[in-house]
């Protein structure tokens, strides 16, 4: 039976925690540093997972979302919408990375908070009602209801939906107002930098049937592709006729790797790094099977088979036509793309580079 699960699953892991929010209101511009836990509370109001801790200090935060040891954690100037998310395994290893930067999200904020002339007490701070309308997965309309302090900390949220349906509601636990210094919030310097996500995991013995190659493909429609292969590494990288570029370098026995996205000054990025494999394991190259058609075809002197490499998928389609060695000759994943050019040769790791400013803080707008 095939699936529409495609569309979904080619994009990267969504980190817990950024649906508890903790909003600076617009009318309080200087928050105070501190540090808040906050509780999620089920349709009963019982506890439940996670615990998400906030730390603010001048305008940015951080906030550690932990369920069962797995941490999520985000930084930036936003707490619902941080730039850079990371995910930290019970064992402490850092195994995923998301960082996004989007202008039109600005144009996209919700409503002006509306005052609902109601005060709270919560965990022994004095809060003040207020609710506002988002727009919820870019569906429905969703109200969150904020309660803040008078110097600006949202201490207890809900988000309600049609028919008064609770989608979270979570609440302050504790709260130490303090000076909060800079390291406490930095993230670590080592995971803004490839090196770190595309470390081997382990050794790997080579391949002799699968040869270092370079290629290049071309469409009708001016995309360009750029093919590199040193098993068990792959690199894509892909041009369009304006500034659109996408960057991949992945291992195809491990879910580990990095894409990057740039359409002109919006940017995109995910890492992986990690052997495990999980129920929804991050995809690079997205396929399902490998399902021979039964024709070829011929290429600047080579010969290729035809493949199927998404036969149970409904809502789209990758077929590629592949030497005996594997190399792509053809492929058809929306446009038809054909090579131009064909080298196998000693590729290195080193050669699968992305653009210079992909992991630069300033190019994400982070300090």
């Amino acid at each position: 039976m095939k699936t529409a699960a495609i569309t979904g699953a080619i994009a990267f892991m969504a980190f817990a925690g950024s649906a508890f929010a903790q909003a600076t209101p617009q009318d309080t511009p200087l928050l105070p540093d501190y540090i808040a836990v906050m509780q999620a509370l089920d349709r009963q109001g019982t506890t439940t997972a996670p615990t998400v801790t906030i730390t603010h200090h001048a305008g940015l935060f951080l906030t550690e979302s932990l369920r069962d040891g797995r941490a999520s954690i985000g930084f930036g100037p936003d707490a619902d919408n941080p730039v850079l998310r990371w995910s930290r395994r019970a064992d402490g290893e850092i195994d995923a990375l998301e960082l996004r930067r989007d202008h039109n999200s600005a144009t996209a904020a919700a409503e002006t908070p509306r005052p609902l002339g109601q005060r709270s007490t919560v965990a022994g701070q004095d809060c003040t009602w207020r609710e506002t309308t988002r727009k919820l997965f870019e569906i429905s309309p969703a109200r969150e209801q904020t309660c803040i302090t008078d110097d600006g900390i949202a201490i207890e949220t809900k988000l309600v939906g049609a028919d008064d349906f609770p989608i979270y509601h979570n609440r302050l636990t504790s709260l130490e107002r303090r000076p909060v210094s800079q390291a406490e919030i930095r993230p670590p310097a080592e995971i803004l930098t490839p090196d770190f996500w595309l470390r081997p995991l382990r050794k790997y013995d080579a391949n002799p049937s699968l040869a270092d190659f370079e290629i290049t493909l071309e469409s009708p429609g001016q995309v360009v592709i750029k093919l590199l292969r040193h098993y068990p590494w792959l690199y894509r990288e892909q041009r369009y006729d304006r500034d659109i570029i996408t960057v991949m370098i992945w291992n195809e026995l491990e879910d580990q790797g990095i894409f990057y996205k740039q359409v002109d000054d919006t940017r995109y990025l995910k890492a992986s790094r990690t052997s495990e494999k999980s129920p929804s394991p991050m995809k690079f190259d997205f396929t399902s099977e490998k399902v021979a058609l039964g024709k070829s075809d011929t290429v600047l002197g080579e010969t290729c088979e035809w493949f199927d490499l998404l036969p149970d998928v409904s809502d789209a389609s990758k077929k590629r036509c592949l030497t005996r060695d594997g190399l792509v000759l053809k492929e058809e994943s929306g446009n038809i793309y054909t090579a131009t050019s064909i080298y196998r040769r000693p590729v290195a790791l080193s050669e699968m580079r992305l653009p210079p400013d992909a992991f630069s803080a300033g190019e994400w707008g982070l300090p």
